[in-house]
């Protein structure tokens, strides 16, 4: 079994609005990670809803997502399936003492890829959560700088 991953950051927004960022598909688009981030079944952002990532970087490979449970605006839980590997996904949101909201990852993985090595697949999976949150407080830090003026 593969260990768990985990990252978080911090953004200057609320707790809502980093939720409601997250759920921006586009953000993970046109910087040359994934050339698709589309759902492909349900309703967005609902359980049951399905998701299409296609991954350019840092392996071309197509994840399968399907949304488990979402409690807004605290929690999104997703099983991802790409490589072999089937991956549980718990995004957490909450106030961080600082000030801003903490958004925290954790992904447990299970299986092994017949395409990568396991610290080559643990490698690339922690360029995508870490891509996935960092893509998410770039998106907040520019909802949250005011506009020149």
């Amino acid at each position: 079994m593969l260990p768990r991953i985990e990252y978080s950051v911090t953004v200057p927004v609320s707790v809502d609005a980093a939720f409601e960022a997250f759920q921006h598909l586009e953000r993970l688009l046109h910087r040359g990670i994934y050339d698709e981030a589309s759902w492909v079944q349900g309703e967005p952002w609902q359980a049951g809803s399905r998701l299409r990532y296609r991954v350019v970087q840092p392996i071309r490979t197509t994840i399968s997502a399907v949304v488990t449970s979402i409690s807004p605006p605290r929690a999104i839980s997703l099983i991802n399936h790409g490589l072999g590997v089937t991956a549980e996904q718990n995004v957490s949101f909450g106030p961080d003492l600082k000030g801003g909201t903490r958004v925290r990852m954790t992904v447990d993985l299970v299986g092994k890829s017949s395409e990568l090595s396991e610290s080559a697949f643990h490698d690339a999976v922690a360029f995508i959560i870490k891509d996935a949150l960092d893509s998410m407080a770039a998106l907040c830090q520019r909802r949250a700088t005011p506009a020149p003026g």
